[in-house]
């Protein structure tokens, strides 16, 4: 049975295998040529490419997996064979699985190379924390188990592709946008705003001496008023911390330091393998509830 699972989308698998050996080579060239004009002009495209690769390219394999099985009907000759749908879908989904996550397994090493390559910083920033670590395979193997559900539910592997295009986009966008206190951030206080701490700067502001968070009912930049006007009339570094200090004031910076790159990699890549075993359970219970 998984031989056959094999067989069934192996086209999809050798492609998609294709895809990832291109997409090395090409992070491996540019990579070398880091520091070129070429390659830096090129950065924002290459971020927002990567960071939609695993969304789509598991998309792509989920949609098909169950959705063009039943648009050719060819899963009533397994179902013929004495073979019940439950073992029929864990062979599919043992085989699936395990295809992605040895594809996108492949990459990690390279993105998290050619990161550093290129110069583009810290890999806790959100641009590189998506492209980079094993919370790629998370993706990926996520957008899979999306796909095989809308596939199951739609049964037209192209429309359950492009239904999960913006689920998945909002998923992403929600775990994303809660990133931020999967960990406890830390904070740097300075006299006056110096130079930024080593991380994701989530928060930055004047806030009252002693503490490290705006009072309840305060914003970030609820106190910077009572500064600006004595910022307006002194110039030197040793102005600005008198201003702030008569003000009571200090500069609080609220950040991720970069020591909290792979807990907040564990704890993500736990979210999104939890949404993949609900979309497994929640394909296997349409699947069985199937009445051809």
């Amino acid at each position: 049975m998984t031989w056959v699972a094999w067989r069934v989308q192996r086209l999809q698998f050798l492609t998609a295998a294709g895809g990832v050996l291109v997409i090395g080579l090409w992070l491996t060239v540019s990579g070398h040529f880091g520091d070129s004009s070429w390659s830096q002009s090129t950065n924002k495209g290459d971020i927002f490419a990567l960071t939609a690769l695993p969304g789509l390219f598991g998309l792509a394999l989920g949609a098909s997996l169950i959705g063009e099985e039943v648009s050719n009907k060819t899963n009533r000759l397994a179902w013929s064979q004495s073979i019940s749908r439950t073992r029929w879908l864990s062979r599919k989904f043992a085989v699936g699985t395990v295809a992605v996550g040895v594809l996108m397994s492949v990459l990690v090493p390279i993105l998290n190379w050619w990161t550093g390559a290129v110069n583009l910083g810290l890999n806790i920033q959100p641009k590189l924390f998506d492209i980079t670590g094993v919370v790629v395979v998370s993706y990926a193997l996520f957008a899979f188990m999306l796909g095989v559900t809308l596939g199951a539910i739609i049964r037209k592997p192209a429309w359950a592709f492009a239904a999960g295009v913006p689920v998945f986009g909002f998923i992403r966008l929600v775990v994303g946008g809660l990133r931020s206190m999967l960990a406890s951030p830390a904070s740097l206080i300075q006299p006056f705003q110096e130079s930024p701490p080593n991380g994701w700067v989530l928060h930055s502001g004047y806030l009252p001496l002693g503490r490290t968070s705006p009072a309840p009912g305060r914003t970030w930049s609820g106190d910077a008023q009572q500064v600006d006007s004595c910022f307006n009339r002194v110039s030197s570094l040793a102005g600005q911390a008198h201003c702030a200090l008569v003000a009571h004031l200090h500069w609080v910076w609220q950040y991720q330091p970069e020591s909290h790159y792979w807990p907040l990699q564990w704890t993500e890549t736990g979210i999104y393998v939890g949404l993949a075993l609900v979309c497994s359970v929640a394909t296997l219970i349409k699947v069985r509830g199937w009445r051809t």
